[in-house]
């Protein structure tokens, strides 16, 4: 039984300020060949796309398949992805599928929200790729983000699409093994799956809403309890990464059962579920001021944590947002606080100044120039460092790096964007957030996995970026008029059965 397995992983934001280039790959994870396979077998878990990976390789190895390495290329979240990147992957995708032919199946482990300089649709491109060469009798599955758009052409071509079911996203390793399992069923000849597929013209803020929590939680409980039932084989619903502007994005249900027309049935219950709850889906704001004066007064012996979501590395935001430290300067605030900032010309005058001294700079607004302006600021700096750190078991290369304290905040200061949403990064940098008294965290919600056990002092913040939860302020282009929160029409839901 020979499977082929690969993907492209990467969450755009069309908002966010550049390019993302072959070498933002390259600085994450570019695995071809074996080099992916050395990848899936030995990778930590840490709740992020390339588990999704490790599932599907752990079950397909563990019924004795041949892993094929089609090739997995991962990227931090942000701007519109080089076409060029997109077509070269895709080349390769095509030589290697062409090169082991035949196969028995196809395991395909993306994001979802991709998009390109000449394509709102990459995944669906990617998986039509490999369906015109392996045929209409070999069987493609497809393992997805919650936070995915999934196209009509992705699910036309796919046998199957499975996506996280959880928000924290801490299901992303088993995911992957759902993808795996329903391909090795339609390859043993064990399930015949019909896919029923309805789209939903909404968006919603992703700060506004948690798998774990109502009105969510009840609607994907719903699901699991059709599965296990066993009405239905699996289920996904897709909350569509709200800044991508792409023509033919929708929110989506997908239900996957032996019997068609009851998958259909339960994916329109799912999708009117979710559509009525949309005016649920929002965000209870609090100033930067306040937050920065509820922190000062904070004697609970917990953190508090600001939530500049709006500059969130895993919604593609640049991370330069200097909003925090201009208040607390111009309020003269002496909380003590822990941040982050994503600014390489600081970084370099830091370096320049060297460990110890006074550093007098422009800090943020380096990156998002139509967003922010630069704050002056004087500094003390703490520390230098190459920023690559050890984190969940794995190595992340933040850049170099500089932490550094403004009045009575410490503030870590990168050269590269990444995920911040665990305690994890400012331990690496040796400062532990149970500390502070106030800490910001610039993540939408998957955060919470990491910081709940902490304290539960957790403050959304009202500050703006290219992933601000006011959806309606930002330059959409090719979203349909007729789309939750553009316009609030009738929405009657139909299923499309493949």
């Amino acid at each position: 039984m020979r499977i082929l397995l690969g993907g492209l992983h990467q969450e755009i934001n069309s908002f966010a300020p550049g390019k993302t280039t072959a070498e933002e790959y390259k600085r994450k994870q570019f695995h071809l060949g074996q080099s992916m396979i050395d990848l899936a077998a030995n990778f930590n878990r840490c709740n992020e796309g390339t588990d999704e990976l490790a599932g599907a390789y752990g079950v397909l190895r563990e019924a004795g398949a041949e892993v094929i390495p089609g090739g997995f290329v991962s990227a931090q979240p942000g701007a519109i992805i080089e076409q060029s990147f997109v077509d070269d992957y895709i080349e390769q995708l095509k030589r290697v599928t062409r090169e082991n032919l035949p196969l028995d199946g196809v395991v395909l482990v993306m994001h979802g929200a991709a998009q390109s300089e000449e394509s709102d649709d990459p995944e669906g491109d990617i998986v039509i790729a490999v369906r015109e060469i392996v045929g209409a009798n070999v069987p493609i599955t497809v393992a997805l983000d919650l936070h995915a758009n999934i196209s009509e052409r992705m699910v036309k071509n796919a046998n199957t699409v499975s996506i996280f079911q959880r928000y924290p996203h801490v299901d992303v390793w088993e995911t992957g093994e759902r993808a795996a399992r329903l391909c090795l069923g339609i390859v043993k000849g064990e399930i015949t799956p019909k896919m029923a597929y309805v789209q939903i013209p909404m968006i919603v803020p992703a700060s506004s809403y948690t798998t774990e929590t109502e009105p969510f939680r009840s609607l994907m409980a719903k699901g699991h309890e059709y599965v296990k039932a066993g009405k239905i084989l699996d289920f996904s619903i897709s909350q569509m990464q709200p800044w991508l502007d792409v023509k033919d994005g929708y929110s989506s249900v997908v239900t996957i059962g032996e019997d068609g027309e009851a998958a259909a049935e339960i994916a329109k219950e799912l999708a009117d579920g979710l559509w009525n709850m949309r005016h649920e889906f929002r965000t209870d704001l609090t100033s930067v001021d306040e937050i920065i004066k509820i922190a000062e007064k904070n004697t609970s012996g917990k953190p508090v944590i600001m939530n500049d979501f709006a500059d969130s590395s895993n919604a593609g935001s640049a991370g330069d947002s200097p909003e925090v430290i201009e208040r607390i300067l111009a309020l003269e605030s002496d909380v003590k606080g822990l941040m982050y900032i994503n600014d390489a010309p600081f970084v370099s005058a830091c370096r320049e100044a060297g460990v110890g001294n006074k550093v007098s700079a422009e800090l943020g607004g380096s990156i998002s120039k139509k967003l922010y302006r630069p704050v002056h600021v004087e500094a003390e700096v703490k520390a230098i460092f190459d920023g690559v750190i050890h984190f969940h078991g794995q190595y992340v290369d933040f850049g170099p790096s500089a932490v550094v304290k403004i009045r009575n905040t410490i503030v870590v200061v990168t050269t590269q964007h990444r995920y911040n949403g665990d305690p994890a990064l400012y331990r690496a940098f040796g400062y532990d957030p149970v500390d502070f008294r106030m800490v910001v965290v610039k993540a939408c919600t998957s955060f919470r996995a990491f910081y709940g056990p902490l304290t539960d002092l957790i403050y959304p913040a009202s500050t703006k970026g290219a992933a601000t939860a006011d959806l309606l302020s930002l330059p959409f282009e090719k979203i349909p008029e007729s789309f939750y929160p553009f316009s609030d029409g009738e929405f009657t839901p139909v299923a499309i059965v493949k």
